[in-house]
């Protein structure tokens, strides 16, 4: 029974030091990413977004979740490199200017369609929506359903 329990234990611990490796780890790279002066500004942005939007959600999962928020930034952020990778693979496959601008819309709605916290500051969570980004979507997004949600349209 002991063995079992000690099992158990274990298992639980692995998990939450490897979700916690999982967050930190994106974290890591787009920091990487956003400091390197011989990426090109437009892949500097993207990465700076993810360290803000990555920073944003630590912040308001310790103060709305703070027993789940290692595995909520775990999964969250693996779905914002996938769904931000999916957005620039998209793009980059649109042929006229027309689809690249439906896409971006498709996938700031989508965004802005599925909050994780529901944050009524909405200057800070649409800071992105502006020309001078590429990645204009809400930083208060739940990218898991975000990313289901672009999914069914592409089909």
């Amino acid at each position: 029974m002991r063995k079992i329990i000690f099992i158990a234990l274990i298992s639980v611990f692995t998990q939450t030091a490897l979700a916690q490796e999982v967050y930190k780890e994106v974290l890591r790279l787009s920091k990487n990413v956003m400091n390197d002066k011989k990426k090109d500004l437009s892949t500097r942005k993207i990465a700076m977004f993810k360290v803000d939007v990555l920073n944003y959600m630590a912040e308001k999962a310790s103060e709305v979740m703070p027993d789940s928020s290692v595995l909520v930034l775990d999964e969250q952020a693996y779905a914002l490199y996938d769904y931000i990778n999916y957005y620039l693979h998209c793009l980059k496959n649109a042929k006229r200017q027309k689809e690249r601008t439906h896409i971006m819309e498709l996938f700031k709605m989508a965004a802005a369609h599925n909050p994780l916290f529901h944050d009524p500051d909405t200057k800070l969570v649409t800071s992105y929506y502006n020309d001078r980004f590429i990645t204009q979507f809400s930083m208060d997004t739940n990218w898991i359903k975000a990313k289901e949600e672009v999914r069914t349209f592409f089909k």
